[in-house]
């Protein structure tokens, strides 16, 4: 009877890894996340801002053609007579009728933070003629 139970035991043990115990599985090396990809004003630009001013910038978009007022040309000199940072970073952020401006300019306030608001400010500065 000794031997059934030792037999018994030994053969449990077996089933269930007895002994030792495993060293536990080491775990997985986790895969470092990409690195989030540098804002590109430009593409952005292109993105969310030529459906109405063009990839240009002079206001031709294919959906700016159905708005009135039509989207500001930055290509114009005399749009810029009247437009200085402060204003083109507040009209990218809160809209264009934060400054008196058109309501059909929305606000990317929500979408982009400071940094690529004024990357995008410096974009639409691009199209500004020279003199």
């Amino acid at each position: 009877m000794k031997r059934l139970s030792i037999f018994l035991v030994a053969g449990a043990l077996a089933a269930c890894g007895g002994g030792e115990p495993d060293a536990p599985a080491s775990a997985p090396e986790a895969t470092p996340a990409p690195a989030p990809a540098a804002f590109n004003a430009e593409a952005t630009f292109n993105t969310v801002c030529a459906a109405c001013h063009g990839t240009t910038g002079l206001g031709d978009g294919p959906a700016g053609m159905a708005l009135d007022p039509r989207p500001a040309s930055f290509a114009d000199a005399s749009f810029w007579e009247t437009r200085d940072d402060e204003r083109i970073f507040t009209v990218i952020k809160e809209g264009g009728a934060a400054v008196g401006g058109s309501p059909l300019m929305v606000g990317w306030g929500a979408s982009f933070d400071d940094d690529q608001i004024s990357q995008l400010a410096e974009h639409v500065k691009s199209f500004k003629p020279a003199g």
